[in-house]
């Protein structure tokens, strides 16, 4: 009992480490939904985080039905295994796309922030599918398209699969900065943040 105390203790602590501007939550629903809350969460780590990591953006999409469990996850479009850190970083400099993949994300930084929306379900059904493969309205299974997305940074990565999502919540009143060319994915989370303040 102590050890699981001290762990809650530490946890906390570190939460109120956490500066407030990397966190922010905004209710954009429209009506109460009797079946449930249904969140999205845009979220980024910094560039490079603690164990070296690159800076990384991805989307959170959570409901909690009435009565029942918390269903969560994460998904953000990165580099595919096999693509090397030079041929990634050659992409932003006009070279040719990578193979990429959209994949589930682990939460791994302590710092990394969020913007919390909570939506209604309509519109959270809107991102959900604005998060899916682009592949897959082709028509090509969704394992295989999550693993066949290609990657640019400078056109198609993490930021940009963001910014898809986000743009289904626009008519919910979310404002969506434009992204410049210099934008990290902790820079351009910021500016979503402060835009939305």
């Amino acid at each position: 009992m102590k050890s699981a105390l001290s762990v809650i203790v530490v946890a906390a602590t570190i939460m109120l480490a956490i500066p407030a501007a990397l966190a922010r939550e905004k209710d954009l629903r429209t009506q109460t939904d009797a079946s449930g809350v249904t969140e999205i969460g845009f979220c980024a780590r910094p560039s490079p985080n603690s164990w070296g990591f690159p800076g990384h953006a991805f989307v959170s999409f959570s409901e909690q039905p009435t009565g029942q469990r918390r269903i969560f996850r994460a998904v953000g479009h990165t580099v595919a295994p096999s693509t090397t850190t030079p041929a990634a970083v050659f992409t932003y400099f006009g070279g040719g796309s990578v193979a990429g993949q959209q994949a589930e994300e682990r939460f791994t930084h302590m710092k990394q922030a969020c913007l919390t929306v909570q939506v209604d379900r309509a519109r959270y059904q809107d991102a959900l599918t604005a998060a899916r493969p682009t592949l897959v309205i082709l028509g090509i299974p969704d394992n295989l398209a999550a693993s066949a997305e290609r990657y640019s940074l400078s056109g198609n990565d993490c930021i940009d699969f963001m910014i898809r999502v986000a743009q289904t919540l626009r008519i919910a009143g979310l404002v969506v900065p434009s992204r410049t060319a210099t934008d990290t994915p902790m820079t351009f989370i910021q500016k979503l943040i402060a835009a939305n303040g």
